[in-house]
């Protein structure tokens, strides 16, 4: 078995790992425009422009095109309409009737929204070569959607999904609503590229992989959500993250995703951190745990027994994690997003004797070979940071640990087909607006970003999803977040918040745990 890591050596080889982080030679071009609001990211993920072309990443810039049937309220996180003025839910839950707000305008003079935008929406996004994250799971929710009239959607489901208004036809999922002339005009092909939403921005320019720029529509005046203040938001591909910070100091850039340890560089040029809190959990994910998918589950993998996965987590000192790579700006999770229901399930402590013991009790005393892909994204710029600390406290109890980096889109693909089957990988839970969302996306089978589903959690997900007393669906969500950490379905490391420097241009940018993408909302400082 390998030595094991002391502590004073763990910290040091902790903070040879940060200061690599910190190291890296700041490039500052000059591109900032004294009345543009400057964003700059780490990506553009897939780059793609229609709601279903990709990961919900995406939303970061077409969030200021397109808009949604409902939205969150910022100071109160509830459910308040959008391009819907009113919703109904049948009884048992599977019938929800939208009534759409008149007069809504498509940019690009596409006329007025209708039903047939929204019906066309929902069936563009579920269709089988959608490459949106709840296509999915909605595809499976979905029975049928009627169009009565103009301005009323009826939508038909297959089993009860008491929060359809806040999950999957919310802000914050991807149910963007797009112009259906527009592509029945174009094609899909010619149609795809450019956005036409009834957001207040439309698509300006485009410089692959450097910029997009997303400019005021010329009826904005009359835009019914928002009020603009910037002409133009122009998103930057930045992806090293000294530049991103450089760029904040010297005014080339107003809002920019950061890192924990540059947070105090950022306070000391005088500029703002606006911090989302709990918005993100950094997840160690198991490849092959699909046990409900034959093509995606591995038996001979050795954490495919559970106990093998518990010395995982018994091994990790998530604590000294957070405070080291995260300044502590998080806590210790037991789960993969941030809700209530589950915050008194308990996480694994740090115990690398009692991993020892498990993984001597499975047939692994010298422990065995892993691989842990990993990749850079916003937020989760720590992440192979954070894959270099799992690999060494699995050293400490004999688990030899190969880390190989990534692209989050190679990642994806071969996560999404079912080829992502004898590896470990460094990822990112998000909160979600409806608790049975976050369930259907990462734990059935019938999704493709699922992790990890047995029959058992399969049942207990149907139930839930069946539930409609709210005590009863309070109560069977916590089981699910206690079954789900006694599964050690993935290392569940921290609910961390994420947080962005931002320049003095800039006033006030309000956003909550479960929506980041309000760019269209800033305000300028005078």
């Amino acid at each position: 078995m390998n030595k094991p890591i002391t502590g004073p050596v763990r910290r040091a080889a902790f903070a040879l790992l940060c200061g690599v982080a910190l190291t890296l030679a700041p490039v500052m071009p000059a591109w900032a425009q004294s009345d543009d609001l400057i964003v700059a990211l780490s990506t553009f993920s897939e780059e793609t422009m229609t709601p279903w072309g990709g990961s919900g990443q995406r939303k970061t810039y077409l969030d200021v095109v397109y808009e949604y049937l409902t939205y969150m309220d910022p100071e109160t996180l509830e459910t308040v309409p959008g391009l819907a003025e009113s919703w109904e839910m049948s009884p048992d839950g599977t019938t929800w009737t939208f009534n759409l707000r008149r007069g809504v305008q498509f940019s690009g003079g596409y006329g007025e929204m209708t039903s047939e935008d929204v019906a066309y929406s929902i069936a563009r996004l579920i269709r089988e070569d959608s490459r949106a994250g709840p296509a999915s799971p909605m595809r499976r929710a979905i029975a049928s959607v009627e169009t009565p009239d103009a301005y009323t959607v009826v939508v038909n489901l297959n089993f009860p999904d008491f929060e359809l208004a806040q999950g999957y036809f919310g802000a914050g999922q991807q149910l963007g609503v797009v112009s259906k002339k527009h592509f029945d005009t174009l094609g899909e092909a010619d149609a795809e590229p450019t956005p036409i939403g009834t957001g207040a921005y439309e698509l300006g320019s485009i410089t692959p992989g450097s910029e997009i720029v997303m400019t005021l529509r010329d009826d904005v005046a009359d835009h019914w959500r928002v009020s603009p203040e910037f002409e133009n938001i122009v998103f930057k591909v930045v992806p090293e993250e000294s530049t991103r910070v450089a760029m904040l100091r010297t005014g080339e850039a107003d809002i920019a995703p950061i890192g924990f340890d540059s947070i105090p560089t950022v306070r000391d040029a005088g500029l703002d951190i606006v911090s989302a809190q709990a918005t993100w959990s950094p997840v160690v994910r198991f490849g092959g745990l699909i046990q409900t998918a034959e093509n995606r589950y591995n038996p001979d993998n050795p954490w495919a027994i559970r106990e093998v996965r518990q010395a995982l987590n018994y091994a990790v000192d998530k604590q000294t994690i957070i405070d080291e790579l995260f300044q502590g700006e998080g806590t210790v999770a037991s789960a993969d997003t941030p809700v209530p229901a589950w915050l008194d399930v308990e996480p694994y402590p740090y115990d690398p004797d009692r991993a020892r013991e498990l993984l001597a009790e499975t047939g692994y005393p010298d422990g065995f070979d892993i691989t842990i892909r990993t990749f850079t994204t916003a937020p989760g710029a720590e992440l192979p940071l954070m894959a270099e600390a799992v690999a060494l406290y699995w050293q400490d109890i004999g688990v030899n640990a190969s880390i190989e980096p990534v692209d989050w889109p190679s990642l994806r693909t071969e996560w999404t087909e079912g080829r992502a089957n004898n590896y470990v990988w460094t990822h990112r839970g998000f909160p979600f607006a409806s608790a049975a969302n976050g369930l259907e996306a990462g734990f059935m089978a019938a999704s493709l970003f699922a992790s990890f589903t047995s029959p058992e959690l399969e049942a207990m997900i149907q139930s839930f999803s069946d539930e409609g007393d709210l005590d009863a669906r309070s109560q069977k969500f916590t089981e699910i977040g206690q079954y789900l950490r006694d599964e050690a379905a993935a290392v569940f490391i921290a609910l961390a918040n994420e947080p962005y420097g931002v320049s003095t241009k800039v006033d006030q940018w309000k956003i909550t745990t479960a929506y980041v993408w309000n760019f269209d909302q800033v305000s300028r400082a005078d």
